[in-house]
């Protein structure tokens, strides 16, 4: 299998609680080849998830109707060092370098465009 093959196969965990959103992404990355995403809309779902199944990637949103995004990303690097893309609509200086603090591999704020979110997942 290439390197290409690998990285479509990898295992990626979307929460988000827009529904349309989080759907949305799950279409444009399976337009683009990946074929094992995971869709959450909430921590606790998140944490039950994440207990019982292995990710490669979680592309987390930080306002979640249970609680924020950072909350989670602890607990995410509690467990290991699976990179962690924030999708959100803090756009703050200080929420960026606050997330980015927390261990989070990248932080990408909405709107996005497409293309942006598609070479954040491949890198």
């Amino acid at each position: 299998m290439n390197f290409e093959q690998q990285l479509l196969n990898k295992h990626i965990l979307i929460i988000d609680d827009d529904k349309i959103l989080n759907s949305s992404i799950r279409d444009i990355l399976t337009a683009y080849g990946f074929s094992n995403l995971t869709s959450a809309y909430d921590i606790e779902s998140s944490l039950d998830m994440i207990e019982t199944e292995q990710f490669d990637l979680f592309l987390l949103d930080i306002m979640l109707p249970d609680g924020d995004g950072y909350t989670l990303a602890k607990h995410i690097r509690q467990k290991g060092d699976t990179p962690i893309l924030f999708l959100t609509a803090k756009t703050m200086e200080n929420d960026i370098t606050f997330g980015l603090g927390l261990g989070a591999d990248d932080y990408l704020t909405k709107p996005f465009r497409i293309t942006e979110l598609r070479a954040r997942v491949n890198a």
